[in-house]
């Protein structure tokens, strides 16, 4: 199912103000993806984009660990740069609004792309994917994290227990994601996948926290207008069936991580088409 780019762009404008409260999991997710990041690229790069940037979570914290001298960002929600710029402080070089799918910049420009909790909301993981490694420098670096189609999947039989339509955006899993990588044109590239549980003492608080961090349902095909409150209670009566034994209700997402660095077309014509590495975590 397609996700209208329109729609995620204007929720997560809205989100601008209320994202950094809300975004328990994605700034778990980002320490993470900070830690592989600091294992896979040791020292300084000359180059580094934080696509995806949002309200500037992981900028101060790049420049730190890389005192990169040209460091970009690219959001296609511009509130979110406007708060990075200035109430995170957030020091770019140059902060673009742009798209994942399309990015303004020159062939082999970068060293480094570092991208969490973004590319879920592309439509066509191939062209992000293909652009990421057009615009990186030959053994230039892709890390990023996404989400997986377990994400929410407490929620989503919810739903499905009140009606037929979707209500929870769908996402890629990690196969899909390992071929497209190698398919365009990143060298034995990784995945890995695991679960990040978040407990809530009631299940209305995730609707307010996919509410305050514009992560909420963005299918074209979705039920438009507003929820009526006979639906809601009817979907938060099924999710009182998921209770903890200490009384909280869960919110599983599936969390996966991904990178790969560019190689030279001759070099990766010499390697076969299964060469991906898949790694499981429980």
């Amino acid at each position: 199912m397609n996700i209208s780019r329109d729609d995620v762009k204007t929720a997560f404008a809205k989100a601008a103000t209320s994202y950094n409260e809300a975004a328990v999991v994605q700034k778990e997710i980002l320490v993470r993806l900070l830690d592989k990041l600091q294992v896979l690229q040791k020292g300084p790069v000359d180059t580094l984009l934080d696509m995806g940037s949002g309200t500037g979570l992981a900028g101060n914290l790049l420049r730190k660990h890389y005192g990169s001298n040209s460091y970009y960002a690219i959001d296609f929600a511009l509130p979110m740069l406007a708060w990075a710029k200035n109430e995170s402080q957030v020091n770019y070089q140059y902060a673009v609004c742009g798209d994942a799918e399309a990015l303004p910049f020159k062939d082999e420009s970068l060293d480094v792309i570092f991208s969490a909790s973004t590319l879920q909301w592309c439509n066509d993981i191939g062209a992000a994917f293909e652009e990421s490694c057009r615009v990186l420098k030959d053994q230039g670096l892709l890390l990023f994290s996404s989400f997986g189609p377990d994400t929410l999947k407490e929620l989503r039989h919810c739903f499905a227990e009140v009606d037929d339509l979707p209500h929870v955006s769908s996402f890629i899993d990690m196969q899909l994601l390992g071929d497209g990588l190698l398919a365009s044109g990143f060298a034995s590239p990784v995945m890995e996948s695991e679960i990040i549980t978040v407990e809530y003492s009631d299940p209305m608080q995730l609707f307010k926290d996919l509410q305050n961090t514009g992560a909420t349902n963005h299918l074209e095909q979705r039920a438009r207008g507003l929820m009526t409150r006979k639906r809601l209670n009817a979907v938060l009566e099924e999710y009182r069936k998921f209770v903890l034994p200490n009384g909280k209700y869960p919110a599983s997402y599936e969390v996966l991580y991904g990178h790969g660095r560019k190689q030279s077309l001759v070099q990766s014509n010499q390697n076969s088409a299964d060469e991906w590495q898949p790694i499981q975590f429980k």
